[in-house]
C-alpha cells in the first residue's frame, strides 16, 4: 500500500505553481497539496487562496506535512527553511540548484541524521533525469567524465549567433520569448552552469565540488565573426560545463565556451535545449537530450521525485551521495592541455604573422592553422581609423601555462590591437 504524503510547498512562481496544479487536480490521491507558501497573498495566481500561507512556519511546523517541494531559488530563505523541515522529519524534493550545488553537505548531513530523503533530479536538466540517472542506473559504473550544455538561454543565444544574429540581437530575443531573465548575467557568465556542474561533479565522482572551486568563463568575447571563421575550421561553439577525473586524486571541472568539431554530437544540440554526455567504464557513452528549463519539464522531475521517495520511504534510510570533507581539490595538480582558437584584432601590416609566431615558437607552441584577413567583426566598434585586420589561429595541443604566458607576451607585441577572443577545444 503506498504511503499518503501531505505536501508543503515552498515557492508558487511558473515552476511552483505547475506543480500545485498537477497535485491538486488528483490524478495521484495518495499525494495531497496542503499549503503553499508564497511571498505576495495578492498576487494573481490560478490556485485559489485557501493553499496559500504567506507564513512558511504554517508548513514547516505542521506536523501532517512530511513532504516538502522547494522551488524558492536563492540561497535565503530558502536554505533556512529546508534545514528546519529535515530537522522536523520532513522529506524534501528541491530544483534549487544554488542551494545544493553551495549548501549540498549541510542539507544531505541533516537529512541523514534525521532519516529523511533528499530528491534533487529537477536541479539540473530540467526534464533530463540525469542525477537519477547517475545515482541509480549507473551506480554499478566508474563515471570518468560528465560533459554538458546545462544552459537553455546562452545555448539559445549562440544558436542565434551562429544563424547570423548578433549577440544583442540573440539575447534580446532570449528576453521576448522568456528564455532569459530581465538581468541575465547568472547566464551569460556561465554562473548558472557553474552550479550544475558542481553538482554533477560532485554526484559522480562522490566527492563534494563547491562552486567556488569550478573555473568559469562566459560567452560575453564571442561573436558572429567567431562563428564564420569557426565554420571554415570545421567546428561550432558550445558553453559546456566539463568535470573530468585524470586520476584518482585529480579532478577537472570546468565552465567555458569552446570549439566543437561540428560533426559531434553536441555540437548539433540547438536552441533551448539540453543535454548531458556520461562516461564510464562499462556503459562507454550516455547522451541525454532535452528541455533543460521551462514549468513542465521541471515539474515532471519534481513529479517523479516525489514518487521516488513515496515508494522507498519505508523501505530506504537516508544516505549521503558524496564526501563531504574530500581531500580532492578540483583545478590543482595535473597541468591541462587544449588546443586553442585565438582572434585578433590587429594592425594590417606586413610582419604580424612572422612577430608572433616567433612568440609563440619561443613558447613551445606550434600552429595547426593561421589566417589573416583585412576586415572587421562589423558587431565591434574600434576608435582606431588605420586599418586592421582580423588575426585567427588555431594551436595544436599545449598546456595551459605554456599558452598563458604566451599571450602575456602576444599582448605587448606593437601590431597587436585586441586580444578579441580566445576558446579552448573540445575533444
Amino acid at each position: 500500500m503506498q504511503k499518503t504524503f501531505t505536501i508543503g510547498l515552498l515557492g508558487c512562481g511558473n515552476i511552483g505553481e505547475a506543480v500545485a496544479l498537477e497535485l491538486l487536480a488528483n490524478k495521484n490521491p495518495s499525494l495531497k497539496l496542503k499549503k503553499a507558501f508564497v511571498k505576495d497573498l495578492n498576487k494573481k495566481r490560478n490556485i485559489a487562496n485557501s493553499f496559500l500561507t504567506n507564513n512558511a512556519d504554517e508548513i514547516l511546523n505542521d506536523p501532517e506535512i512530511n513532504l516538502i517541494i522547494e522551488v524558492l531559488g536563492g540561497e535565503e530563505p530558502a536554505l533556512g527553511f529546508v534545514i528546519k523541515a529535515l530537522q522536523n522529519k520532513k522529506h524534501l524534493v528541491t530544483a534549487n540548484k544554488e542551494l545544493i550545488a553551495k549548501h549540498g553537505p549541510q542539507i544531505f548531513e541533516t537529512a541523514f541524521q534525521n532519516s529523511v530523503q533528499v530528491r534533487l533530479d529537477a536541479t539540473v536538466g530540467g526534464g533530463i533525469p540525469i542525477i537519477n540517472t547517475i545515482l541509480d542506473s549507473l551506480k554499478a559504473n566508474e563515471i570518468t567524465e560528465v560533459v554538458g550544455i546545462l544552459n537553455g538561454t546562452t545555448n539559445y543565444i549562440l544558436t542565434q549567433m551562429k544563424r547570423g544574429h548578433s549577440f544583442e540581437l540573440a539575447l534580446k530575443e532570449a528576453q521576448e520569448k522568456g528564455y532569459a531573465e530581465p538581468d541575465p548575467t547568472n547566464d551569460l557568465e556561465g554562473i548558472d552552469a557553474k552550479y550544475k556542474i558542481s553538482i554533477l561533479a560532485s554526484l559522480a565522482f562522490g566527492n563534494y565540488i563547491s562552486p567556488s572551486q569550478v573555473f568559469c568563463q562566459g560567452i560575453k568575447d564571442i561573436s558572429v565573426l567567431d562563428f564564420n571563421l569557426a565554420k571554415e575550421l570545421g567546428f561550432s561553439i558550445k558553453l559546456l560545463g566539463v568535470a573530468k577525473k585524470l586520476n584518482k586524486d585529480e579532478i577537472k571541472v570546468k565552465v567555458y565556451p569552446c570549439l566543437i568539431p561540428a560533426k559531434k554530437p553536441l555540437a548539433k544540440i540547438d536552441d533551448v535545449l539540453n543535454a548531458i554526455l556520461v562516461r564510464g567504464d562499462l556503459i562507454q557513452e550516455l547522451l541525454l537530450v532535452g528541455s533543460g528549463a521551462g514549468a513542465k519539464p521541471t515539474s515532471s522531475a519534481i513529479l517523479g521525485d516525489v514518487l521516488s521517495i513515496q515508494k522507498l520511504a519505508d523501505s530506504t534510510q537516508s544516505y549521503l551521495p558524496y564526501k563531504i570533507n574530500s581531500l580532492i581539490k578540483p583545478n590543482q595538480g595535473v597541468e591541462h592541455n587544449y588546443r586553442f582558437y585565438v582572434r585578433l584584432i590587429v594592425d594590417d601590416q606586413v610582419g604580424v604573422i612572422r612577430d608572433l609566431g616567433n612568440v609563440l615558437a619561443k613558447n613551445n607552441i606550434s600552429l595547426e592553422s593561421i589566417s589573416q584577413k583585412a576586415y572587421n567583426d562589423e558587431n565591434i566598434e574600434h576608435n582606431n581609423q588605420t586599418e586592421e585586420a582580423t588575426l585567427t589561429f588555431l594551436t595544436h595541443e599545449v598546456s595551459e601555462n605554456d599558452f598563458e604566458l604566451a599571450l602575456r607576451e602576444v599582448k605587448i607585441l606593437k601590431p597587436i590591437r585586441e586580444i578579441a577572443c580566445i576558446l579552448r577545444v573540445f575533444e
